[in-house]
């Protein structure tokens, strides 16, 4: 089949852009696959998340799609936008054309049905904030429609001011335009038929790697690796981390990644006085060695999809600890392959730091469960659900021609 997967962005930090480079890479070897991507063709840098070279990669100039001149009509999108970010005023059924118009105009609609419908795809997926603008054009559109939820239904709906922030008259009205809604959990599924009303699908994201190597349940230290940003509870970790060490004196944390939120949790461990305990290590293209070197993975997070770093900690050997929400219930088990305290105490989080921490046979133990937990994540399980899935789309878009 011929697949096109499309994003804003796929050379970049996140995720999202993991998990799709993982699983266009095993496609790839079955399909023709395109990523397309508003980026600039000049950032491409495959060796991030390893993407295939046999994967076409599209770059959009997305100002031939888009308007952006102060016109009257650009004036007035954008205050309707903005006036239903703030106050919610357009998220109601009688305001869709209007709200809709300002977040994807019919003209730039227009124009994307004409590009998409001339590249000749059998399938098209979309992520995050795209699913919406796909449905919007589905019912015009020769390709079989897929949207793919990487983040939970709060994470999407309740966070202002991002992805479907004030907007669910409109996911309502649009989403079931598409072939299939796919959302990382049983839960979210839940939320989704229980509060809009739309039907989805649940399709777990895989582990990205094997690794016969795994980690030293010995090892006195802890590993995070996650973007600076509010979602990942970085501050509540520093919190959790000070506490820690007012008992125990010898165990330290690394942290891999960046963000915008970088220097101000650096400053907060100095602050904290922990600036000898926690190393900040930035972005690398070789975690290994850490997750390696570490026996306990810290997830902190206020809110999450279905985060790969779970699973790849799993693949290590390292319990998990997390706060007790989402589909952290339905990853990790309380007790055997993590901990999950209850969300968001920093103290019961320090409190099953310290558990872990000081008691190595229990370390063991929950290492090779998460081994064993791992394989339930195989990517080969995952390819298959997804070709499955690709039949049934396009059989159901000939039937409707």
């Amino acid at each position: 089949m011929k697949i096109c997967i499309w994003m804003t962005k796929i050379f970049d930090l996140g995720g999202t852009k993991r998990v799709v480079s993982l699983l266009a890479n095993e496609l790839v070897k079955e399909h023709d696959v395109t990523i397309m991507t508003y980026e600039d063709r000049f950032l491409e840098d495959r060796t991030m998340y390893h993407l295939s070279e046999e994967i076409d990669v599209d770059f959009i100039d997305n100002n031939h799609f888009v308007n952006r001149h102060w016109n009257f009509a650009f004036v007035k999108r954008y205050l309707v936008k903005k006036l239903n970010d703030e106050f919610g005023i357009f998220n109601k059924k009688c305001f869709n054309d209007l709200l809709a118009e300002s977040i994807f105009p019919k003209k730039t609609r227009d124009k994307w049905v004409e590009y998409l419908n001339s590249k000749d795809y059998d399938v098209i997926i979309t992520t995050a904030s795209l699913s919406l603008r796909l449905g919007m054009i589905a019912p015009r559109l020769n390709a079989a429609t897929i949207g793919w939820q990487h983040n939970c239904y709060d994470g999407y709906l309740h966070v202002k001011p991002v992805v479907f922030w004030q907007q669910e008259r409109l996911l309502q009205e649009y989403l079931p335009n598409l072939d299939r809604y796919i959302v990382l959990s049983q839960y979210d599924q839940r939320d989704y038929t229980e509060k809009l009303g739309i039907d989805t699908e649940v399709k777990i994201n895989p582990r990205s790697f094997v690794s016969e190597k795994k980690c030293n349940v010995k090892s006195k230290r802890f590993l995070m690796a996650t973007r600076f940003v509010y979602a990942k509870g970085l501050d509540l970790m520093m919190e959790s981390f000070e506490e820690f060490c007012k008992e125990d004196s010898e165990w330290e944390l690394d942290i891999l990644g960046d963000g915008k939120l970088f220097g101000q949790i650096k400053a907060d461990a100095k602050n904290r006085h922990l600036e000898d305990r926690v190393h900040f290590v930035g972005y690398t293209n070789e975690p290994e060695n850490y997750y390696l070197n570490s026996s306990v993975f810290l997830l902190p997070s206020r809110w999450e999809g279905w985060p790969m770093v779970i699973m790849e900690a799993f693949e290590f050997g390292l319990p998990v600890i997390a706060y007790h929400m989402g589909a952290m219930d339905l990853i990790i088990e309380d007790g055997k392959t993590g901990f999950l305290p209850e969300a968001f105490d920093p103290h019961k989080f320090a409190q099953a730091m310290l558990k872990v921490a000081h008691d190595e046979e229990l370390r063991a133990q929950m290492s090779a469960n998460a081994i064993a937990r791992s394989e339930d994540f195989s990517i080969d399980k995952a390819v298959a659900a997804w070709d499955d899935l690709f039949e049934r789309v396009v059989a159901h878009k000939n039937m409707q021609r």
